[in-house]
């Protein structure tokens, strides 16, 4: 179900926030119920055949999470097994077929690609997934409460892009009495974050793709000016959808009085590489700083583990981004820049 469809915003989003705080009237649990249901029913219509990884996910996680929390002698076994396992899904769906493809390449074989479907939002859950192990292995999450979990992994303006939000800030908000009320401000200045999305997504994004389409689909007529506005309007394009869908996100949530972080600031008007990783995809830098970049280290052993930990850091959010080497290029090409 996509936020730019006619069924979500007509029927989906209107109907979940009505449900929502009815169901708070009669008990928060049940608006937090019906929160899940609705979260579980939007993710089912985006990709009815992830639902199953979905509920392995899930189940595996929170099982780990209650063990860190009941006993202390293997808490970094317990904390160890689920990354690894959330790690080796996100690997298998979406790297299998790309190490085939060069395994064949370098030793000259020809194993058959796998007929995977790539998990809808998998990259992101699995993000969340990791960052709320390891939030109730440090302790920073007092209660264990499955409901809770649910909400956090499965909340269903987040699932599919992002952005990534910190668990320790999104239970606080789901666990304030004071937002369990239908608060009319919180709902007209979503519907106005809400709408600046829709605008970017349909009139701006969408736009700028017909003329990337047409240069693609035209090569050899293209000249070279057509090239150069081309290169130009698909960088509009991936900032404008992008962020288009992260406002759209943004402003969903705000209706149910929860706040997401905010993922872009401008980052066409940065004026130095450093700036602009400030302003782009905020949420997926601080995940990294936070997750990887901090616990080798950071700045804290010297130049050379700083420059390192650097590399490792854009190496990882260039793979991330995509199973293919000009990823792992970009990353690595971006952290040169960022020097």
């Amino acid at each position: 179900m996509q936020f730019n469809s006619y069924i979500f915003i007509c029927v989906f989003l209107p109907l979940m926030v009505a449900t929502y705080f009815i169901g708070n009237k009669i008990n928060t649990i049940v608006g937090n119920i019906f929160l899940i249901a609705g979260s579980i029913l939007f993710y089912a219509y985006s990709d009815k055949t992830a639902l199953a990884v979905m509920i392995i996910s899930l189940s595996i996680n929170f099982a780990f999470a209650a063990a860190i929390r009941h006993t202390q002698r293997w808490n970094k076994l317990y904390l160890t097994v689920p990354v690894v396992i959330n790690v080796g899904l996100l690997l298998y769906f979406k790297y299998t077929n790309f190490a085939i493809v060069n395994f064949n390449a370098w030793f000259e074989k020809e194993i058959a690609l796998k007929e995977l479907i790539l998990p809808i939002g998998i990259s992101f859950f699995t993000f969340q997934q990791i960052a709320y192990m390891i939030a109730i292995y440090r302790k920073e999450i007092k209660k264990l409460d499955v409901i809770n979990y649910l909400i956090y992994i499965l909340y269903f303006p987040k699932i599919l892009m992002g952005p990534l939000a910190d668990p320790v800030e999104f239970i606080i908000q789901l666990d304030n009495a004071s937002l369990k009320k239908i608060n009319w401000d919180n709902i007209a200045f979503g519907v106005k974050i809400f709408s600046f999305g829709l605008f970017k997504k349909l009139f701006l994004a969408d736009t700028f793709s017909k003329a990337v389409t047409w240069g693609y689909a035209n090569m050899d007529a293209a000249t070279a000016m057509d090239w150069f506005l081309i290169m130009l309007f698909y960088t509009f394009q991936i900032y404008f959808d992008f962020s288009g869908y992260s406002d759209m996100a943004v402003g969903s949530s705000m209706m149910l009085n929860i706040t997401l972080p905010i993922n872009f600031d401008s980052p066409y008007k940065a004026t130095s590489i450093r700036d602009f990783w400030k302003r782009w995809h905020i949420s997926l830098t601080k995940f990294f700083t936070k997750y990887i970049y901090i616990p080798l280290g950071g700045n804290k052993k010297g130049a050379f583990f700083t420059y390192v930990n650097t590399m490792i850091v854009f190496l990882a959010s260039g793979f991330w981004h995509g199973a293919n080497w000009t990823f792992l290029l970009w990353g690595g090409g971006t952290r040169y820049f960022k020097l």
